[in-house]
């Protein structure tokens, strides 16, 4: 619309400028131009041209071309007036949406922990708020400090700034511009946005500790997307794994992802892109039986990171599949012994016999 009517006025500014003849030359487009985008209460056409007859030409021109040119103008700022009030209206819409989302799906997350306490007594123990052994006392020579949790796709960490609609990533400095300004920019896709994160690296530093155990470290979490797990099951799982989640990110803390049923899946969401992908990550998982050995094996692998390293690790599951195998046990006990806890919770009536002695503590419910 914009380069149209920039068009249009150009044509208007060549006609003032143009002589008598040149004029005449450009009459047919001008009067084309003039009736297929005005109403004679706009320009009136047929009313100049009668006055050709009788009045100075020249004059006739001068406010014809006035007219259309105010006409032309009008225009062009009702159209944007209204893709103003467009990208207004859409604006309001997602702020709507979103906030009613939120406010429900932490209200479904409440009752279900208010329900089920043991999954605040786990939010708790993973979170470290009760206070770690004093019994636990060891050394650290060297170790990697952990890369944390970003709140989005990425504010503090970016490898370039690019134009765009995204509310998510828009610039602070956009929100403080006039509101005209604002929701043009947005209608238009030209708010400055962060882009794409920057590769964080851990970095490598001598420190000394009695306590192996991290204050408020990183975060492994599986959880059990078998068929087994389905309905109630799946539900009680979200709801914790929700409430986990919204912890790492108000603490900063690396968070690595694993959904396991026949072959297991993973998200690391130290990495900031990744939080974008979590609901992706999680649909249509709820299907087949179980691999628990694929599962920790993930998860060792994980442990031997510097960023997780005596990491908590969760296993939210029914544990309907069988006991890992002596080496897993065994790989298992040394992470433990490096600081590492292994934690559980049980959703059902079976299975877990053969883990109460792998893992530190298994809630049920």
């Amino acid at each position: 619309m914009q380069i149209e009517a920039m068009k249009e006025l150009a044509m208007i500014t060549r006609f003032r400028e143009a002589t008598i003849e040149e004029k005449r030359e450009m009459w047919q487009e001008v009067c084309g131009t003039i009736e297929a985008g005005y109403s004679k209460y706009d320009v009136n056409l047929s009313g100049y041209t009668a006055q050709f007859k009788t009045d100075d030409k020249g004059a006739v021109f001068s406010a014809m071309t006035s007219d259309w040119e105010n006409a032309c103008k009008a225009k062009l700022d009702r159209k944007e007036r209204q893709m103003l009030n467009r990208a207004k209206m859409r604006f309001e819409q997602f702020c709507r949406d979103a906030g009613t989302g939120d406010y429900e799906d932490r209200k479904k997350v409440e009752n279900y922990v208010h329900r089920y306490p043991q999954l605040r007594e786990i939010v708790d123990m993973i979170g470290r708020d009760k206070d770690p052994s004093k019994e636990e006392k060891d050394t650290v020579v060297y170790r990697f400090m952990p890369t944390t949790v970003a709140k989005n796709s990425s504010v503090e960490e970016i490898d370039r700034v690019e134009s765009g609609d995204n509310l998510e990533r828009v610039l602070p400095v956009e929100l403080s511009m006039p509101e005209d300004l604002f929701f043009k920019r947005y209608a238009t896709k030209e708010l400055q946005q962060f882009s794409s994160p920057g590769k964080d690296k851990p970095k490598k530093i001598e420190e000394h500790r009695k306590d192996p155990r991290l204050t408020k470290g990183p975060i492994i979490v599986s959880i059990d997307t078998s068929g087994s797990m389905s309905g109630q099951p799946q539900r009680i799982a979200f709801s914790l794994l929700k409430q986990l989640l919204r912890m790492a990110k108000k603490q900063k803390r690396p968070c690595y992802l694993i959904s396991f049923s026949v072959r297991s899946k993973s998200i690391d969401l130290a990495k900031p892109r990744n939080w974008r992908m979590i609901d992706n990550f999680l649909e249509h998982s709820y299907s087949g039986g179980t691999d628990g050995e694929q599962m920790l094996a993930e998860a060792i692998r994980v442990l031997q990171k510097g960023t997780y390293e005596m990491a908590d690790v969760l296993i939210v599951s029914d544990f309907e599949f069988p006991v890992p195998n002596p080496s897993t046990i065994e790989n298992i006990d040394k992470e433990k012994a490096l600081g590492t806890r292994f934690y559980g919770l049980k959703i059902g009536h079976y299975g877990v016999k053969g883990y109460r002695h792998i893992m530190d503590k298994i809630w049920e419910v």
